[in-house]
């Protein structure tokens, strides 16, 4: 197999930007803001004492083998407007078989609440016992010790909602208001926060590190004060396994109506198919050790469950926008990446068969336009093909591009994907990404997608488009010049009109065109490449193309193959067939 052919299929992602319109529309029109968010849960308080009010926040049943660790966190508020000592009491919990267990407290626990505030307390144990038994009811007892035999006071006494206890990573979460589709807004209310979350894309990223799938959330502030994302992490889970993900960004804080996104990387096999996510969030506990020492100990909480559509590792789930070649791409309002005053605009994609590689390539041109008066950096925008099926082709950007587009400008960008032979390109869509970094960790955000149109190639016009440049064959001729020893060389003599965008910088960077010379038995002879741009460029008027092909017999038929060519960022040379000449 070819090399290049190699590379490509390595980057091939059975993955689709997941995407609804209620969520990010992309080169759509936008609808976040009006987003309605669904409460993944409600919370009930109930009184300790005349005091103190308390509230479940999570109820951990985690079975392994012959261990099961029993876990709880509490919300314990101060109903009066003086400082308040915690009660004492012991946290137990009952089986379903009725065996009792009382679980430990942390060594980290508050001992006091300020007036009007709430503080939260964690217990944790782990029992000895090989069957995986259900918790039934949970108990707060007062136990004074002061007095023989040691009195006991149920201080409150609630039974438990299965649907709220947590049995670890593998756990199916059963609560109706808990249960989300692909897209839909939701919040985290037992996290006590008022930021909405919206999933917005997942994809499959290949690199050197490995294999992982990154979920994009955009999280948003409705309201009138800032806040902080509490922190939370997704799970994927597959039909047999469950991939722990964490968040990219760390602390993310959000102004009165500002909205961000967080990525949230999941290291997985490359052929993991997600069915579901779990957003979960962190709980601690901190156990006094026999040295004095505390060490801590953290598991997860799920919290809600995303249900991915069947097939959405294959199939694209929700149409992308149909876009129009040349118009401005509809960037996402939240991006940072590229300015606001900078077009991007997709102006030219075409597909190519390679022949003699056995595999098709598509060229791809993205024109970025400078409206500010100022020089602006070349954002390097990372770019993929997705086909009908859900496959994904990942662009590879060319080598070399000018540093930045000058003020009321625009500057051509060009990309190349290795496609399987049987891909025709209809029902492509295109994908643009920035590329993130966080620490060691590296990932892509989405900023748009489209559905996109595949180029014609008219291979007997007159006119090659080679964008900036449009290029009219007015006249052609091949001439065959004798040489001592009994040599011939070729050459070819072309009489062009080139227009160009006036717009559009060009240098050295930008496509040149390739002249091929074939015998009359299709074998190479000679080959040539010839800029559009700077010394030694082509003009209107009259081009001779010398192939120095030196060749010891005078062949007829001959053929010249032309085609556009650059040299992408994995010094691969990409060619676009565009016409011949045959005499």
């Amino acid at each position: 197999m070819n090399k290049k052919m190699k590379r490509s299929l390595a980057t091939i992602v059975l993955s689709a930007a997941l995407l609804t319109t209620a969520s990010f529309p992309a080169w759509a029109a936008e609808g976040v803001s009006s987003a309605v968010f669904a409460q993944t849960s409600t919370n009930t308080s109930y009184s300790l004492t005349d005091k103190v009010e308390v509230e479940i926040k999570s109820i951990l049943n985690e079975h392994e083998t012959d261990t099961t660790k029993l876990g709880a966190v509490i919300r314990i508020k101060n109903t009066t407007d003086k400082i308040t000592r915690v009660p004492d009491f012991e946290l137990r919990v009952r089986m379903a078989d009725g065996i009792e267990y009382t679980l430990q407290p942390s060594a980290r626990n508050p001992k006091s609440i300020l007036p009007k505030t709430q503080q939260e307390i964690s217990f944790l144990t782990n029992v000895e016992r090989s069957d995986d038994a259900e918790l039934s009811e949970l108990s707060f007892v007062d136990v004074d010790m002061e007095v023989y035999p040691k009195k006991e006071t149920t201080l409150l006494s609630l039974p438990v909602d299965t649907a709220l206890v947590w049995k670890g990573s593998d756990s199916t979460i059963t609560k109706s208001s808990a249960l989300l589709k692909w897209g839909e807004a939701f919040t985290l209310p037992s996290l006590r926060s008022s930021v909405g979350f919206i999933p917005v894309d997942i994809h499959k990223e290949i690199t050197a590190k490995g294999v992982s799938t990154v979920v994009q959330i955009q999280v948003v502030n409705p309201t009138n004060e800032r806040l902080t994302v509490p922190n939370f992490g997704i799970d994927g889970k597959t039909e047999s396994k469950v991939y722990s993900g964490n968040r990219a960004e760390a602390t993310v804080v959000l102004d009165p109506g500002e909205k961000k996104y967080i990525h949230i990387v999941i290291p997985t096999d490359l052929d993991a198919e997600f069915t579901s996510l779990n957003v979960v969030t962190p709980e601690s506990f901190f156990a006094l050790q026999g040295d004095g020492k505390i060490q801590e100990e953290t598991y997860r909480v799920g919290r809600a469950n995303i249900l991915l559509p069947i097939g959405a590792a294959t199939q694209g789930v929700i149409p992308a926008p149909t876009y129009t070649l040349g118009t401005p791409v509809k960037l996402d309002s939240t991006n940072k990446f590229v300015p606001s005053n900078v077009d991007v605009s997709l102006v030219e994609l075409h597909v190519t068969n390679n022949e003699d590689d056995g595999f098709n390539t598509a060229v791809a041109k993205f024109k970025l336009t400078n409206n500010s008066d100022r020089p602006i950096p070349i954002p390097a925008i990372q770019t993929e093909l997705v086909s009908k099926d859900g496959y994904a082709y990942g662009g590879k950007r060319q080598a070399e591009t000018a540093l930045s587009v000058v003020p009321k400008a625009s500057y051509v960008v060009s990309y190349s994907y290795s496609l399987p032979a049987s891909e025709t390109g209809e029902g492509l869509k295109m994908n643009l990404y920035s590329q993130q970094a966080s620490g060691e960790t590296t990932y892509k955000s989405l900023l748009a997608t489209a559905k996109v149109p595949v180029q014609t190639n008219d291979l007997t016009s007159k006119v090659l488009n080679v964008y900036p440049y449009e290029i009219t064959i007015r006249d052609w001729s091949l001439t065959a010049i004798y040489l001592a020893a009994l040599s011939f060389d070729y050459k070819l003599k072309l009489d062009l009109d080139i227009q160009t965008d006036k717009q559009v910088t060009v240098d050295k960077f930008n496509s040149k065109l390739s002249f091929e010379l074939f015998d009359n038995v299709g074998n190479p002879i000679g080959k040539t490449t010839t800029d559009l741009s700077g010394e030694g460029r082509m003009y209107s008027g009259s081009n001779t193309i010398d192939f120095n092909a030196r060749s010891s017999q005078l062949d007829f038929p001959i053929q010249v193959k032309v085609y556009e060519t650059f040299t992408n960022e994995f010094g691969e040379t990409v060619k676009r067939f565009l016409t011949s000449f045959k005499q």
